[in-house]
């Protein structure tokens, strides 16, 4: 029997890492080290995620800061987006950053454990996660819509060695609020539906069907009730929804869309999950970040 602590966190609303000054960045990294060494997690699960190389040479890394601040013992960064291979004038924050003399500036997801990360095939073995694309467009144009989209794949060497995913699935310009178009929703839970089956296609041979623990967490973009979650992952492939015990929204204008999910329902043996709002929450991001202890076997 393994218990965990895990928590997922998308970080990229409110203050942007590493935007606006230089102040409003270092006071969002101690907010964000205050709340992770007050939960205290297990293995934690990040979305929007940035570093920048500064015209010295110098990496300036929130993954290094928050390793660093809440003593994980280990981490890693995959890089979704970024100024080298992606550089487009639409995107305000690229051209910030060509007159801030950054030789580059990434964003992407990143996972961090006081578990040690084991290998996919031999977890008993020490290995390294892996960053794999579930959606690549053929062009960057600066917005949403044309996002890359990535999946961290890794495995626990502690048993019974569970599969941790974290993702962040899309969503589109003009996907919410009022004035939002039908066929932009139905293209945005398209979009979605086509991502998620890539991530059951990698997992389903090696994970899923020799019924292998797997915990699957990040922002989907997606509340539970959306045939790309309800169809897809709880219906055809059996994952179980660590559903909170205040079911709340965790983005003010998107809905329920941060979750956590599991994988054989049989092997697990008890969680609590719930959603964290307040202050300090609040200070960090626009979503709020979904914490579960679980105990599996």
């Amino acid at each position: 029997m393994l218990k965990l602590r895990l928590m997922t966190l998308n970080l990229g609303g409110g203050i942007k890492n590493y935007r606006g000054t230089p102040q409003e960045s270092f006071d969002k990294s101690e907010a964000i080290s205050q709340l992770i060494n007050r939960i205290k997690p297990d293995v934690l699960g990040v979305q929007e995620i940035a570093q920048y190389l500064d015209g010295d040479g110098h990496l300036h890394s929130m993954t290094d800061r928050i390793r660093y601040d809440a003593q994980f013992a280990h981490a890693f960064y995959g890089e979704t987006l970024s100024m080298k291979q992606h550089m487009q004038v639409k995107q305000p924050l690229m051209v910030e950053g060509i007159f801030n003399d950054w030789w580059d500036w990434s964003k992407g997801n990143a996972i961090f454990s006081h578990q040690p990360f084991g290998r996919l095939s031999n977890p008993e073995r020490s290995g390294v996660p892996r960053n794999v694309p579930v959606f690549q467009p053929l062009r960057y144009e600066g917005t949403r819509d044309t996002d890359p989209r990535y999946v961290i794949i890794t495995r626990l060497k502690a048993s019974p060695h569970p599969f941790i995913l974290n993702l962040h699935l899309s969503t589109l310009v003009g996907e919410r609020g009022e004035n939002a178009w039908s066929e932009t929703i139905q293209a945005a839970e398209i979009a979605r539906t086509k991502q998620i089956l890539n991530v059951i296609g990698l997992i389903e041979k090696y994970v899923l069907i020799p019924g292998v623990p797997v915990i699957l967490m990040g922002d989907f973009n997606a509340k539970p009730d959306e045939y790309t979650l309800r169809n897809y992952l709880v219906e055809d492939n059996h994952f179980v929804r660590l559903v909170p015990e205040n079911d709340i929204n965790t983005h003010g204008s998107a809905g329920a869309v941060d979750h956590i999910y599991f994988a054989p329902a049989h092997r697990l043996l008890s969680y609590k999950c719930w959603v964290i709002d307040d202050e300090l929450t609040q200070r960090i991001s626009d979503h709020l970040p979904v914490v579960a202890d679980i105990e599996i076997e």
